[in-house]
């Protein structure tokens, strides 16, 4: 369901040779350079990404007034939406070219039924192999991010939903996503499916893109969120673990899905290298996620809204500017409205001579 992602994802994907290029002209995608979140505060605001403060204030500024640098593409730290549909297919192509890499595309039950050593979980919301090994494995995290299902929609893309950030909406009873991809745009309601939506999130369509959706068009997606408490097992000559949405999945605010994914992975490279054992795994992968889990709570519990949905999060204890890979001190400030980087005149002067990020992505990727 998710098409955004983070910069630590963005350098994976580079690591394999697979470029701004490859994401917008062969899977559909565009620019994330941060998020805008609408409707949650009083004031709207902007989590951009950087890797240091003048980095951030800079990205924010070319978000706010879109001059985009004509090598924005070689910026550190900025990231890229993608057409989820295109990059399966487009990964298949490319892992042909990997000599040390056989497909094989089976169903199987069990770990027995094949022929390994690393075994690796990548059944989603089924957990289905890691979970057999465990009792009671499963840490929900309903009590404190009830959600647990999206409406999903795509269509055209309008010029002026062309912008180099995904848009976060605060809604009723949730929030809707804006997911601006080359040719299309991704929109969908995250929600807690105790509350009705559906017609919400189709006047919200009209009155947004002046059209009519067809409601066949529009997808439920059900989450299961939470994480394992387990996510490795040794057994005797074979290891068996869980990774992506098997391991762990919060929700889709700050698209961290697939962070958590890749960060699983580089973690498993440590792990079978021998350089961390199987319960140091476990533990950085729990880590990651509840440092996570406290950033995510913090946009609904500091939020202006006051009803229901959105006062349940309000009494949600968290720990206040807990850091990992992706979520800085300067992040914290900027999803709570505190001393965030301002930008040099020199520096906002020089970004003026960019170009509107619709001119850009014409020019580059027509």
């Amino acid at each position: 369901m998710g098409e955004g992602t983070v910069p630590e994802v963005t350098e994976f994907f580079q690591d394999l040779g697979i470029s701004f290029k490859d994401i917008i002209e062969t899977v559909g995608g565009s620019l994330k350079l941060g998020v805008k979140f609408e409707n949650f505060a009083e004031e709207d605001f902007f989590h951009p990404f950087g890797k240091t403060d003048e980095d951030a204030a800079a990205l924010e500024y070319i978000m706010k007034n879109d001059f985009i640098p004509s090598n924005i593409e070689d910026w550190n730290d900025i990231s890229f939406h993608f057409n989820v549909g295109n990059l399966a297919p487009f990964l298949d192509k490319r892992f042909e070219r990997f000599d040390n890499l056989t497909i094989t595309r089976k169903t199987v039950e069990s770990v027995a039924e094949v022929d390994c050593d690393w075994f690796i979980d990548c059944t989603g919301f089924k957990r289905a192999f890691v979970n057999k090994y465990y009792q009671d494995n499963i840490l929900s995290i309903d009590d404190n991010v009830p959600n647990n299902a999206a409406y999903v929609f795509r269509t055209d893309i309008p010029d002026n939903k062309r912008t180099t950030y995904t848009t976060c909406i605060g809604m009723d009873y949730g929030w809707i996503w804006n997911i601006p991809l080359k040719d299309q745009i991704g929109i969908g309601y995250v929600h807690d499916s105790k509350y009705d939506v559906k017609e919400d999130f189709i006047r919200y369509i009209r009155r947004t893109l002046n059209i009519e959706p067809d409601p066949k068009q529009i997808r439920k997606v059900n989450m299961v969120t939470g994480r394992n408490k387990h996510h490795y097992k040794s057994l005797g000559k074979k290891h068996l673990v869980s990774i992506g949405l098997s391991s762990s999945f919060i929700e889709p605010m700050e698209a961290t899905g697939l962070y958590l994914t890749v960060f699983g992975i580089k973690q498993l490279d440590e792990l079978m290298h021998g350089n961390i054992t199987g319960d140091a795994y476990d533990n950085m992968i729990n880590r990651e996620f509840d440092t996570i889990v406290d950033f995510i709570v913090a946009h609904y519990k500091f939020s202006h809204h006051n009803n229901e949905y959105w006062n349940s999060y309000k009494n949600t204890h968290i720990s206040l500017y807990k850091e990992n890979n992706i979520f800085p001190r300067r992040s914290w400030n900027y999803i709570l409205r505190k001393n965030k980087p301002l930008l040099s005149i020199e520096k906002m002067l020089k970004l003026r001579h960019g170009k509107p990020y619709k001119e850009w992505l014409n020019e580059k990727y027509t």
